[in-house]
């Protein structure tokens, strides 16, 4: 499950992508956008961190968003999205909360567009499910 990264953690994983992007730019061919190549870099970046970091002890998702005060509506979407699989929560933000073309969300997640299409359908069915259970 990915988790919410602190600011300071935030800032520092910018930086890393930055960094990687500044080490690699020379790979940059200029085919597809430049967002995709920086996200896919920034993508990269996360699961590399998140490899590394390995937590000790799981987040609760519901105890870390029962502590926040968030509106009721936007607690139950991050419950629903804590319920994804990692590829399926990133190819959900891409493509519903930043609204990045199927194709784009492909090339920053570095897989088949016919992949990409199976992650956000199946997430898209476990986000209704668990919203619908909600009310």
């Amino acid at each position: 499950m990915l988790r919410r990264l602190d600011g300071g953690s935030a800032d520092d994983l910018a930086q890393e992508t930055f960094l990687a992007a500044w080490r690699s730019a020379e790979s940059w061919r200029g085919e597809g956008s430049y967002y995709a190549w920086l996200a896919r870099i920034a993508w990269r970046q996360f699961l590399s961190r998140r490899r590394r970091e390995r937590p000790s002890e799981p987040l609760d998702q519901a105890e870390h968003l029962a502590s926040q005060p968030e509106a009721p509506r936007r607690s139950a979407i991050d419950q629903a999205m804590g319920q994804l699989s990692d590829r399926e929560r990133m190819a959900a933000q891409l493509c519903f909360a930043q609204g990045c073309p199927h194709r784009e969300a492909a090339e920053i997640m570095d897989i088949p567009l016919g992949t990409l299409k199976s992650l956000v359908a199946r997430a898209r069915g476990k986000l209704i499910h668990c919203l619908e259970d909600e009310q």
